[in-house]
């Protein structure tokens, strides 16, 4: 009969450290989308075209720290593409691509992905001028997304790499 008292009690308490824990992280997943949503506010309505620096990295690390809390959460891929896009705002490239990877890496299926793989190659040819990874990537995207609304843009930014405005302008006339 004592046996029976303990194991009522052992699951009592179970179940109470269960709805404790369950409660302290929806606690704290309401806490990080209020950040997110407070810094979103300001990155948009006070800086009209040009991000504090700062203030990016808190957006990014707000994003990134709610990803790594909830990969699971709907939002997650959404946030990690943000974080990207912020970071890529902020001349941040390597940054940049690797949160780019997280997006390719744990959300593969995401209909962000494309859209990902594409700017990872972009950010390696016009920020990192590393333009043989460049191409890896923009052949990768027309390999895995050649109906995508992109492709043509890969097709031509395959074409120009690591060419100089002047050059594609001398090359488009002499067409």
């Amino acid at each position: 009969m004592k046996n029976l008292s303990f194991i009522n009690q052992f699951i009592v308490i179970i179940f109470s450290l269960s709805v404790f824990l369950s409660s302290c992280t929806a606690d704290k997943e309401s806490q990080l989308k209020n950040n997110i949503t407070k810094l979103e506010k300001v990155l948009v309505d006070e800086n009209k075209g040009v991000i504090d620096t700062k203030l990016a990295a808190n957006m990014i690390l707000a994003y990134t720290e709610f990803v790594d809390e909830f990969p699971q959460d709907q939002r997650s891929p959404e946030y990690l593409f943000k974080a990207a896009d912020v970071s890529i705002n902020v001349f941040h490239s390597q940054q940049t691509i690797l949160l780019f990877n997280r997006v390719l890496n744990e959300y593969p299926e995401d209909k962000r992905a494309p859209q990902a793989l594409f700017l990872k190659a972009f950010t390696f040819d016009n920020y990192l001028h590393e333009y043989d990874s460049a191409k890896i990537y923009y052949e990768e995207f027309l390999v895995k997304y050649p109906q995508h609304s992109f492709a043509n843009d890969a097709k031509i930014s395959i074409k120009n790499l690591g060419k100089s405005p002047e050059e594609i302008v001398r090359e488009f006339d002499n067409e």
